[in-house]
């Protein structure tokens, strides 16, 4: 197989750090690894036993990379994205700022590999999308779905170290009685759940919940309703999705579990007599999509409820990107 030279643009944050971990965890053939920074530059990370130097991006050699992975900015995507590209770079962009454009693919490997196409630029989706699309696909496939309906739990880390750090601090402050002063989020965090994601935007939607809404449809490649509620949560790691669809075909429960089962990218963990439904916990530390609580709804016939767990971090960010580039590398062998 050949061996690519790969880029991290954000190789010192959260994902960033990740994709080195995804990158040696599935043997990656990386014929070099260069590490990118808009900011942090002069301090190194770890590659497979090597210290890499980080530098900064706007000196980096584009011409001596054939893939880039962006983990940065919406503005240092916007800015280096297009200059990587032009020279020859595919760049594999884990910000929102190329998502819904119509000339850049919005990939998921397990839903719609073959939207990836020529472009030098694909955007990895929005990490609660990720996850929730990977569970859905099989069942729009089967069934056809008419209606998605979608609250979300969300881990800090979806915000970044700061808050992972945040929600340690405070934790720590409740419970030696001390005065707990929000910093990171508008209002406490530990011992909390904060029912926005983002800033609200358009109808009173958060950012977050928009991009389920858009980002799902342009995946799907069809106008499917989709209404999020996006909530903030004190987990650290791994997203939680209550998921409820309608479908244009009946089903049966029984029918549905097997068919998940079966699915790509998907655990069914359904046995809530034994205490057994994803849990953040479970998730985390894997690039599987947990889901669990399967059952019908108790009003509409075609109504079907889902409790959906994956790692933010991993399946949700860092996996997901490297996976659109295997798929790539499956084409180019």
């Amino acid at each position: 197989m050949k061996e690519l030279r790969v880029a991290i643009v954000g190789a010192t944050g959260l994902v960033g750090q990740k994709i080195i971990d995804i990158l040696t965890e599935r043997d990656f053939p990386v014929r070099s690894l260069t590490a990118l920074a808009t900011e942090g530059h002069g301090r190194s990370v770890d590659f497979r036993g090597q210290s890499i130097p980080v530098q900064s991006v706007e000196s980096a050699d584009w011409d001596s990379i054939d893939v880039a992975f962006f983990a940065a900015s919406n503005e240092a995507s916007q800015r280096y994205a297009p200059v990587a590209a032009r020279h020859g770079v595919t760049v594999v962009d884990k910000s929102s700022y190329f998502r819904m454009d119509p000339s850049v693919p919005l990939v998921v490997p397990e839903v719609n590999p073959g939207a990836i196409g020529e472009s030098r630029i694909i955007a990895s989706p929005n990490c609660s999308t990720i996850q929730m699309v990977v569970a859905l696909e099989p069942l729009r496939r089967q069934y056809g779905l008419t209606r998605v309906i979608v609250s979300t739990y969300q881990a800090v880390s979806g915000t970044g170290r700061e808050a992972m750090d945040t929600l340690r601090r405070e934790t720590r402050q409740a419970l030696e009685g001390q005065p707990v002063i929000p910093s990171t989020y508008p209002t406490p965090i530990a011992f909390n759940a904060l029912a926005y994601c983002d800033k609200f935007g358009d109808e009173d939607y958060t950012g977050e919940e928009w991009k389920l809404t858009r980002e799902t449809q342009k995946i799907f490649g069809e106008a499917l309703p989709v209404s999020a509620t996006a909530v903030r949560v004190p987990v650290f790691v791994s997203h939680a999705e209550s998921v409820y669809v309608e479908t244009e075909k009946p089903f049966a429960v029984e029918d549905v579990r097997e068919l998940l089962a079966g699915a790509p990218g998907v655990v069914v963990v359904d046995d809530p007599s034994r205490g057994a439904v994803p849990t953040p916990l479970d998730a985390a530390g894997q690039d599987m999509v947990l889901v669990g609580r399967i059952r019908r709804d108790l009003f509409v016939d075609q109504g079907l409820h889902l409790f959906i767990v994956a790692d933010n971090l991993r399946k949700g960010a860092a996996t997901n990107a490297v996976q659109i580039v295997e798929t790539l590398m499956s084409r180019w062998a």
